[in-house]
């Protein structure tokens, strides 16, 4: 049973300005949506150009950042069947199976509004859309699982899925971040006959 009705969260309340600390008012769960732990979370330049204003105007303000992250499932809301409370889950901006909430509101207790999308994981506990989940075996380390959030699938799948990479073919590789990383193993798992990093 779960009883806590606030939350921590680093939220973007102006562009090119430092995230605030703030605390939130945890909302009740629509369906589709799921109250997660946050364990771990990734950052990367998506939300680093989202701080610096890069993407464009931003009509959300203030709201919540992070699209990767891992933890364990506290709560459920209606309909949801993809996990249960006490599963471990990668949370993933990529939509996969089960209900898409696409964004959620928090209140500061002065009653501020803060908007959130579907996935946020800048945020000691988070409400996440059912389908930006994926439940993964609790013997898998949470920090090692956070990174199958973005970098990984983004990575490796430019390798297996747009450049279709054959083995025996040599590739290039510039920058050796979370995304270069995944993209290099990938092209060792195609079996790369020259990979240049």
């Amino acid at each position: 049973y779960f009883k806590m009705k606030n939350t921590r969260a680093a939220i973007l309340s102006q562009i090119n300005q430092p995230l605030k600390i703030v605390e939130l008012v945890i909302p009740e769960l629509k369906k589709g949506q799921v109250l997660v732990k946050i364990a771990y979370s990734g950052i990367c330049h998506t939300q680093l150009n989202e701080i610096k204003g890069l993407k464009g105007e931003d009509k959300f303000l203030p709201h919540t950042l992070g699209h990767e992250g891992s933890g364990v499932v506290v709560k459920v809301g209606p309909d949801v069947q993809k996990v249960k409370a006490g599963d471990h889950v990668v949370l993933t901006w990529i939509k996969g199976e089960g209900i898409d909430v696409p964004s959620t509101q928090y209140q500061m207790k002065d009653g501020t509004i803060v908007n959130s999308g579907a996935i946020s994981t800048f945020m000691e506990h988070a409400i996440i859309s059912e389908n930006r989940l994926v439940a993964i075996d609790k013997r898998m380390p949470l920090k090692e699982a956070a990174l199958l959030g973005c970098a990984v699938p983004t990575g490796a799948g430019i390798v297996i899925n747009t450049i279709k990479l054959a083995q025996g073919k040599s590739i290039a590789i510039f920058g050796i971040g979370g995304i270069g990383s995944s993209a290099l193993l990938a092209a060792k798992m195609k079996g790369a006959y020259q990979i240049i990093a």
